[in-house]
C-alpha cells in the first residue's frame, strides 16, 4: 500500500494550495483536509464536548476531507482507477473513528481505548509497534497506558521510576517521548543508532528490536498531556504525510482521552450527587451531609448563616478548619454577582464559597478549605449542586422552625394570659413536646422596639444562640415575649443581642428582664412588671438593658397593674427637684438621699459611705426635705423616696450614677 521511487516524492496538484508537499501513504492527497481536520480536532475546540457532539464533528471532517481526496482524484486522473483507490482507504479510517467514538461512548475503561488506538497506529499508518503514554499528575514522569506489538518486559522496564523522566537530569536518561511532550512538537527518529547518545533511553531499542520511531505528542488545553509513539523494525525515514497521519491520529487520541476523562469525572459526580440525595430521603440532616461531602472532597466543608454563624462544619483527615474571620468575610457572590462560586483568600487561608439560595435570595454560604478545595470544572459542580442539596435541608428546617415558632408562640400566649392554667398538666405536656420545661421556667424578658414584632424569627433565633438553650417566644403587641430557664450571665447576654438587634433594624431597642418567676402561676404578673417597665421607657423615649430582678417594690407595684404613668409621676415629684438642685449645684442631694436609705437611715453610716463630715450629711437631708416638702421621719415619706428612685433606675434619669448590682442598662 505504501508507494515508493518518484511517486513517493511527488507532490499531488491542488489549485490554490502549496506547490509541493511529499507525501507517502496510498497515495492519498493530505493537503487541506488534513489541516481542516487538525483545527476541528483540536483539544481547545473539543474539551467541553458531548460524545454525541465529537462523533458528528468527526463526521464533518471525514466528510471535507473526503471531498478533497475526491477533487483530487478528479483533478489528477479524471477516472475510475484513484477513486477506486482512495475509497477503501477512506473507508479504513472512518471505521477506525467509529471505533474509538463507540469504545468512548460506551464507556470503555481508557486503558481499553488508548490500546485499541495503538493497534490502528500500526493499522493506519503502518508502524510495526505502538505506544500511548500518559503524564501523570505533576507532569514528572510518563506512564505507558495502552500499547500494541510490545513485550511485557519491555513494558515493565519503561514503567520503572527512573525511565520515561519528562524532565530528565542529563541526556543519558532522556528519551524522545519526553522531549515530545517537553517541546510539544513531534519527534522523529529514522535510525536510533545515531541518535543514542543525544536520547540515552534508545538504549532499551534492541530489548525490543526497533530501529527507528516517531513521537507526537497529545495536546492538552494548556500542555501536552501525553505522546503517541511509533515504532518501525527498520530504519526508516518519515515523510510529511507519515508525520501528519501520526499527528493527526494523536490529536484524534489526544481527543478520546478528553472525552474519556470528562465522562469518567462526570459518573463520578453524578455517582456522589445520588449518594447526597439518598442521605437527604435518609433524613441524615446537615450535619451527615456536611461530613459525606468533606470526605468526598477530602476536605474542609463549613456551611454558615449570613451572620458568618457555623450551622455544621466537617473536616476529612488534615484540612483546616474555616476560620472564624473568613466565615465572617461577606464575599462578592452576595452582591448580586453572576458567579455562583467565589474563590477567597483571607487570613492566610485559601477557599471556596459558594452561595446558598432559597427563593432566589442568599440564605447561607457553604465554604470548602483545605488543600483539595480548588477544585476542577466537575468538583466545582458538584459542590454547587451540593449547595442546592443544602437549600432544600435548609428550607426543611426553615419550615419546622416556623411550625415550632408558631407552636412556641402559641404556648406562651395561652400561659401569659392565664386561662390556661386551671389545666396546668396539658401546658408541661405541651412544653415537653416542643423540648422546653415549663416548670423550670426561670425569667420572663420583654423586648421593645420598632416593629420589633414583626422579627420574631430573628429575636427568638438570636436570643436562642446567645444562651445556648431552648426558650419560647411570642408576639404580644409591640413586644415580643421570651420566656427562659435560670441562664448564668443573663444580662450580658441579652444586651449582647439588644446590640445586633439595633446594628440590623437601625432603630432603638429597649429589653427589661422581669422579676424571677419559681412557677406557672409567677409568669403571668411578672410579664405585667417587665411590660410596664418597657412601657415607662418607651414614654421616656430611652432604650437598652433593665433587670427588675432586684428592684422588688417597684416590680410588685408593676405586677398589681399599677399605671406606669402614675409611677413615673411619682418620680417626677420627689426626685426631678433633687436631680435638678444637682445639675445646678453638683450638691450630690441624689446621691445622698440613696445612700441614706441603703444605710438603714443612719446618717453616719451614710457619710462614711459617702466618706463626707456627719454634718454635711445631716445639711444635705435638711435641704431634701425643703426640696420635696416632705418629712423624712415619717415611715411613709422613705418608702416613697426608695419607689421613685427604683422609678428613676429604670428611666435612668440620673447619669452620674452607676448601674448597682441587679440593673444593668444603657441610656440614648
Amino acid at each position: 500500500m505504501r508507494p515508493t521511487g518518484d511517486s513517493a516524492d511527488r507532490a499531488p496538484p491542488h489549485t490554490g494550495g502549496p506547490a509541493s508537499r511529499s507525501w507517502s501513504f496510498t497515495g492519498l492527497p493530505w493537503i487541506c483536509a488534513v489541516d481542516l481536520a487538525r483545527k476541528a480536532s483540536h483539544p481547545k475546540t473539543t474539551r467541553s464536548m458531548c460524545v454525541h457532539t465529537w462523533l458528528r464533528r468527526e463526521l464533518c471532517v471525514l466528510t471535507c476531507r473526503s471531498a478533497c481526496l475526491a477533487a483530487y482524484a478528479e483533478e489528477r486522473d479524471r477516472g475510475s482507477k484513484s477513486m477506486t483507490m482512495i475509497v477503501p482507504v477512506l473507508r479504513t479510517w472512518m471505521r477506525a473513528v467509529s471505533e474509538i467514538s463507540r469504545s468512548v461512548n460506551v464507556g470503555d475503561p481508557l486503558e481499553t481505548v488508548l490500546t485499541r488506538i495503538a493497534d490502528l497506529a500500526r493499522e493506519l499508518i503502518g508502524f510495526d509497534l505502538s505506544a500511548v503514554m500518559l503524564a501523570d499528575e505533576a507532569s514528572n514522569r510518563l506512564d505507558v497506558i495502552g500499547w500494541s506489538g510490545l513485550s511485557d518486559d519491555y513494558i515493565e522496564r519503561l514503567r520503572n521510576d527512573s525511565f520515561l523522566q519528562i524532565r530528565p537530569a542529563a541526556p543519558d536518561t532522556d528519551s524522545p517521548a519526553a522531549r515530545a511532550v517537553r517541546d510539544g512538537v513531534t519527534i522523529m527518529i529514522s535510525d536510533v543508532a545515531r541518535e543514542s547518545e543525544t536520547y540515552g533511553r534508545l538504549g532499551l531499542a534492541p530489548m525490543q528490536g526497533y530501529r527507528s520511531l516517531v513521537a507526537s505528542p497529545l495536546h492538552g488545553t494548556d500542555c501536552p498531556i501525553g505522546v503517541l509513539v511509533g515504532y518501525s523494525t527498520a530504519p526508516r525515514s518519515y515523510g510529511a504525510a507519515d508525520v501528519e497521519l501520526t499527528e493527526l491520529l494523536a490529536e484524534q487520541t489526544a481527543t478520546a482521552i478528553h472525552t474519556a476523562r470528562y465522562r469518567a469525572r462526570r459518573d463520578w459526580a453524578e455517582q456522589q450527587h445520588r449518594r447526597l440525595m439518598q442521605l437527604v430521603l435518609a433524613e441524615a440532616g446537615m450535619d451527615g451531609l456536611v461530613d459525606a461531602l468533606a470526605e468526598i472532597l477530602a476536605a474542609s466543608v463549613t456551611v454558615t448563616d449570613l451572620d458568618g454563624r457555623i450551622l455544621a462544619s466537617s473536616a476529612a483527615g488534615d484540612a483546616p478548619a474555616l476560620p472564624q474571620r473568613l466565615a465572617e468575610h461577606r464575599p462578592k457572590t452576595d452582591r448580586h454577582s453572576a458567579d455562583v462560586t467565589e474563590h477567597v483568600s483571607l487570613a492566610g487561608t485559601e477557599g471556596w464559597v459558594t452561595r446558598v439560595m432559597i427563593g432566589g435570595e442568599v440564605a447561607a454560604r457553604l465554604w470548602v478549605v483545605g488543600d483539595q478545595a480548588i477544585p476542577d470544572t466537575t468538583r466545582l459542580r458538584l459542590v454547587e449542586q451540593f449547595a442546592l442539596v443544602t437549600g432544600i435541608e435548609l428550607l426543611t428546617a426553615r419550615h419546622a422552625l416556623e411550625i415550632e415558632e408558631r407552636l412556641s408562640g402559641d404556648l406562651l400566649s395561652d400561659v401569659l394570659r392565664g386561662a390556661a392554667l386551671a389545666r396546668p398538666r396539658v401546658l408541661l405536656e405541651r412544653g415537653n413536646a416542643l423540648g422546653f420545661s415549663l416548670e423550670n421556667a426561670r425569667n420572663v424578658v420583654v423586648v421593645r422596639g420598632e416593629r420589633i414584632g414583626e422579627q420574631l424569627s430573628t429575636v427568638s433565633r438570636r436570643v436562642q444562640h446567645a444562651v445556648r438553650t431552648k426558650i419560647l417566644a411570642s408576639s404580644n403587641g409591640d413586644d415580643v415575649v421570651l420566656l427562659l430557664p435560670e441562664i448564668r450571665d443573663l444580662g450580658a447576654a441579652l444586651d449582647g443581642v439588644r446590640n445586633q438587634l439595633e446594628q440590623t433594624t437601625a432603630s432603638p431597642v429597649s429589653i427589661v428582664i422581669a422579676p424571677p418567676v419559681h412557677c406557672l402561676e409567677d409568669i403571668p404578673p411578672a410579664y405585667r412588671a417587665a411590660q410596664g417597665a418597657a412601657q415607662l421607657r418607651a414614654n421616656a423615649g430611652l432604650a437598652g438593658l433593665a433587670d427588675l430582678r432586684e428592684l422588688s417594690v417597684l416590680g410588685l407595684m408593676l405586677m398589681a397593674d399599677t399605671p406606669p404613668a402614675y409611677l413615673q409621676r411619682l418620680a417626677d415629684q420627689l426626685i426631678a427637684p433633687l436631680a435638678d438642685q444637682d445639675a445646678r449645684r453638683d450638691s450630690q442631694l441624689v446621691t445622698t438621699l440613696r445612700a441614706w436609705l441603703r444605710a438603714g437611715f443612719s446618717t453616719a453610716q451614710a457619710a462614711a459611705a459617702l466618706t463626707v463630715h456627719v454634718n454635711t450629711v445631716g445639711q444635705r437631708l435638711v435641704r431634701i426635705e425643703h426640696l420635696v416638702q416632705r418629712d423624712l421621719k415619717i415611715a411613709d415619706t422613705r418608702l416613697d423616696l426608695q419607689l421613685a428612685l427604683h422609678v428613676r433606675d429604670i428611666l435612668h434619669i440620673d447619669p452620674a450614677r452607676g448601674a448597682e448590682p441587679g440593673y444593668r442598662h444603657q441610656a440614648r
